[in-house]
């Protein structure tokens, strides 16, 4: 009787052993899938991709390890202008000016992006929203949004509190990247002042030499501020690229975001809490405070008038 005591004892115990080293496997491997959830990139430190925990109220998202859905048609690049109805000539300029881009690159990246202008439609009159939808019919590259459309209300002397008031331009960026990750699977995000001269072949030719970061990162004229309170850099609104986890990121946690102005010091203060990786680049030019026009260079924004003129017919400009 003692000895089967004994053997039953032992059995028990075996079986508690089995059912313990299953419940440590299945709670290591949600550890697993939550450091791949819940976590989000850091900065990269000499060559090694730091996570930390950044996850904050309930329902909001961070950064997946995963990126491209693979259930989406897929484009390099999508940009998208910040414009407003009145500013039709400034989108005629691009719309000429992008193709002919497109035309210089390889045969195999004719395709490798596409050309939106985001337009709001909150408050416009009745003919107002007919000429709106006129112009997306005729050109199929306006993305009319459920925002205002200007900034009329927005007084600069309180452009950078946070009471300042919704802003039309933050929530265009707001809404066009939501709409670019429900629609596409891509790499780049570029945001476009439509007052800026963009040479997309030259980005897409970064792209594919792998000059440009592909996680976790913005890329742009670089700057820094004092904003609400604090020092911030922040990637100047003529034009900035965003990879597509960092939009993943923004579309997912849209209504928890700051949507005040100014829009390119609040899309970086969206960024500080997932370490993103502010790129500045040369290569971005800013005519209006005094940089000078070079042959090279991918962006320049107030481009004067003079020089918009002679942009030849393959899209580019001489200095």
């Amino acid at each position: 009787m003692l000895l089967r005591n004994t053997r039953n004892r032992y059995a028990v115990t075996a079986v508690a052993v089995c059912f313990v080293s299953v419940s440590l496997l299945t709670t290591v491997l949600m550890l697993v899938q939550h450091w791949g959830q819940d976590y989000c990139f850091g900065n990269v430190i000499n060559g090694a991709v730091v996570a930390r925990n950044v996850t904050g109220a309930k329902g909001v998202h961070v950064l997946s390890k995963l990126s491209i859905s693979g259930q989406l048609p897929f484009v390099n690049v999508i940009v998208v202008a910040t414009s407003a109805l009145g500013w039709m000539d400034r989108r005629a300029r691009i719309r000429t000016q992008f193709p002919r881009n497109m035309k210089l690159l390889p045969e195999k990246d004719l395709q490798a992006a596409i050309l939106k202008f985001a337009v709001g439609v909150q408050g416009l009159a009745d003919e107002q929203i007919v000429q709106a939808q006129a112009e997306a019919a005729q050109f199929s590259d306006l993305l009319l949004l459920d925002c205002v459309d200007e900034d009329e209300d927005l007084k600069h002397p309180h452009m950078w509190q946070l009471d300042a008031g919704v802003s039309s331009t933050t929530s265009k960026v707001m809404l066009s990247v939501q709409w670019a990750v429900k629609h596409y699977d891509f790499q780049y995000y570029f945001r476009l002042g439509d007052d800026s001269y963009f040479r997309v072949d030259k980005f897409v030719n970064m792209l594919s030499s792998n000059v440009l970061p592909m996680h976790n990162a913005v890329i742009g004229h670089i700057m820094t501020a004092q904003v609400f309170g604090m020092n911030q850099l922040y990637p100047q609104g003529m034009g900035y690229g965003l990879t597509y986890d960092v939009c993943r990121f923004i579309a997912h946690n849209r209504p928890y975001l700051l949507d005040t102005a100014p829009e390119d010091c609040v899309v970086a203060r969206w960024l500080f809490a997932i370490g993103v990786q502010f790129v500045d680049s040369p290569l971005w030019l800013d005519i209006f405070m005094g940089d000078s026009c070079k042959d090279d260079m991918v962006l320049a924004h107030k481009l004067p008038a003079e020089l918009w003129t002679n942009i030849s017919e393959v899209g580019t400009v001489s200095c």
